[in-house]
């Protein structure tokens, strides 16, 4: 595959982990839908298949979190309340296929990036990319598993570190595709 359609790919992922992580709320309307960000996942997972050959089999997990996402987006909209958060099994279904999606797609990600580095191990991109996929699951457990300690006294305190944490590894989730797109230049062709 030219390195055009690997840099169109890596760009679709980026902007859509930025339309899942962020969100702007007009009233009940989300104006970045996490939907949106899983169609350009799945889009880019085709182009990508011939680079990663274990990529095409999250395409079944990125249909079901998309159209997940979609019926709480219209559910959010009509409602102001989600669809899968009144039901406890489909809500935990749904995150652990979020975390298992997740964690697969920046590993293979990470593994892209070593082979693009050319130093014949693991580049510093991809231990950035995989100590972040790290956090970044550690981060949803704990988020699922803070409801049960709602009657401690520092759950507060604790949601906010948690959550500034978790703030900042998305962060550099994002800055890490983006510069994993960089190392794609858009005229060079393989």
């Amino acid at each position: 595959m030219n390195h055009a359609g690997i840099r169109s790919a890596l760009s679709r992922i980026a902007w859509a982990y930025l339309l899942i992580h962020l969100h702007f709320r007009l009233n009940n309307l989300d104006l970045l839908p996490d939907w949106a960000g899983y169609l350009l996942i799945f889009s880019s997972i085709a182009l990508l298949s011939g680079e990663l050959r274990d990529l095409p089999l999250l395409r079944p997990f990125c249909i079901l979190l998309g159209a997940v996402s979609g019926v709480d987006w219209l559910a959010f909209l009509l409602t102001g309340a989600e669809f899968t958060g009144r039901f406890f099994l489909l809500s935990a279904l749904i995150t652990c296929v979020a975390l298992y999606f997740h964690f697969q797609l920046l590993t293979d990600l990470a593994a892209l990036a070593d082979r693009r580095s050319g130093e014949g191990g693991r580049s510093p991109l991809g231990r950035r990319l995989r100590l972040c996929r790290n956090a970044d699951a550690v981060f949803r457990v704990a988020f699922c598993l803070l409801p049960y300690l709602a009657n401690w006294r520092w759950v507060e305190l604790l949601i906010a570190l948690l959550s500034l944490l978790w703030l900042g590894t998305c962060a550099v989730i994002c800055c890490g595709l983006f510069a994993l797109r960089r190392l794609y230049p858009a005229e060079e062709d393989e």
